[in-house]
């Protein structure tokens, strides 16, 4: 019975608290699908991110709401334990995976056509069909 008094003490503040950070998360991530609206990859990222997000917070909620039941088994426990472990190993390496794999594959795969404005290589042939000095070596105007 003091339990319960508790518990509904303790949500009148926490709840709340609680209601304007989802709000504020939601918003964010609203702002974020719409700025990506264009771009299905990115679009695809901000959703998967605000799924395992929201997924992580229904996992800890679960958790701490076994935690007060008395009632709830231990295989209970060990199952929400390794639910909201599981949700949050896939995300941080997920996120690694697809970060590290994209910077592998910009480093090593992309021609400097792709880039679209980058600067030419060294030896390369520029717009002036001349060749491209090192930024190090001096033009005969500066060594004069």
């Amino acid at each position: 019975m003091q339990r319960a008094r508790r518990v509904r003490a303790r949500c009148g503040c926490g709840c709340a608290l609680n209601l304007v950070l989802f709000l504020a998360v939601t918003a964010s991530f609203a702002g974020a699908a719409y700025r990506a609206r264009h771009r299905p990859r990115d679009l695809v990222f901000v959703a998967t991110t605000y799924y395992l997000l929201a997924l992580l917070l229904c996992c800890v909620a679960k958790i701490e709401l076994l935690r007060d039941d008395t009632a709830a088994g231990d295989a209970q426990r060990r199952r929400a334990r390794l639910a909201a472990w599981a949700v949050s190993a896939l995300a941080v390496w997920g996120v690694t995976a697809v970060f590290l794999g994209l910077g592998l594959y910009f480093l090593l795969c992309c021609n400097d056509a792709d880039r679209g404005g980058a600067e030419p290589r060294r030896g390369q042939m520029d717009s002036g069909s001349r060749p491209v000095k090192a930024s190090r070596e001096l033009s005969p105007e500066e060594t004069a």
